[in-house]
């Protein structure tokens, strides 16, 4: 028993150390963002020679303006983008409104996916099965192409809310049969039927009986949700479903260089296969890496919390 309870203790400080790292980070790349992410820079130089954007990591640069109207030096931790801007402070920019937007869309899945597992956990026999047509005909498509299909079909001003209502559309029905599971299971314990025979039912039944059991089973699926949500919207970006939009900056002699303009880690990634086939590997690899650590801190949360209710239970 002593060894499950001390892995389920290093799942969750490991959880906790990825994503206090990342915080850090974030931070850090915030101080650099309001100069480092605004403008473009054409180019730098060093010494020795002329380099264009993207610069590779740990790169110290003296950098300068298409029109050489503006100059400044800096260190690139982690490279640029193909303006010329710090990587580290573009994640850390963008991880606010992700994060924002990955915390409105796990609310909603838990809002349907409790509302619907009520009515298939509680109802009649007619409205189990009808609730779980529907999650039937939801998951019968591709989540990825049915959050991009919800998502396009909405007007560009609502942008931010068709991201929730489509990225949550994909995700409440896991919910929903785990709150169905709980509630059944609920209804068929004997303290159960002697309440209901005493006369406790309806709201009072659900809040003296079902809760206790159900809040812990939601407390452990909130990691993976979040997990789940980043990766989605990680995929989005890569086929150019994100917010926001891009610019093309004239290159001379050459293709033009497509930059983001509100970052967001779906964004961040929307010019990946670009990058790729250029050659420019780190614009891709950063932010990438930035959703997948963050994506398994939750991850290993999510076990940990998971371990430590079932020793419980």
């Amino acid at each position: 028993m002593r060894l499950p309870i001390a892995s389920g203790a290093m799942l969750l400080a490991a959880g906790l150390a990825v994503l206090g790292l990342m915080s850090a980070l974030i931070l850090a790349g915030l101080q650099e963002a309001p100069y480092w992410t605004n403008d473009i820079w054409a180019g730098g130089h060093t010494s020795n020679a002329i380099i264009l954007p993207p610069f590779p990591p740990l790169s110290n640069l003296h950098v300068f303006n298409v029109d050489l109207s503006a100059h400044a030096q800096h260190f690139y931790v982690l490279g640029s983008d193909g303006g010329g801007r710090d990587l580290l402070a573009l994640v850390a920019r963008a991880a606010i409104p992700s994060l924002e937007l990955v915390g409105a869309v796990v609310i909603v899945r838990f809002a349907v996916g409790t509302v619907v597992g009520m009515a298939m956990g509680l109802g009649s026999a007619i409205a189990r099965e009808a609730a779980r047509a529907v999650g039937g005909v939801v998951i019968g498509f591709p989540y990825l192409a049915l959050a991009a299909v919800a998502i396009q079909g909405f007007t560009p001003k609502g942008r931010p809310l068709a991201f929730v209502i489509g990225m949550a559309l994909v995700g409440w029905r896991d919910i929903a049969e785990l709150v169905a599971e709980r509630v059944e299971h609920v209804r068929s314990q004997s303290f159960a039927v002697a309440a209901r025979a005493l006369g406790t039912d309806g709201i009072r039944f659900f809040r003296l009986h079902v809760i206790p059991f159900l809040r812990p089973a939601i407390g452990v699926e909130v990691p993976f949700q979040v997990s789940a949500v980043l990766v989605l919207l990680a995929e989005l970006g890569y086929i150019q479903v994100f917010l926001g939009t891009t610019i093309a900056l004239e290159n001379y002699g050459g293709p033009a260089t497509v930059v983001i303009t509100k970052p967001e880690l779906g964004q961040l990634l929307s010019l990946t296969r670009d990058y790729v086939l250029a050659g420019q590997f780190w614009p891709a690899i950063v932010p990438a890496l930035a959703i997948a650590v963050i994506a398994l801190g939750f991850e290993l949360i999510g076990t940990a919390v998971r371990g430590r209710a079932r020793l419980g239970g």
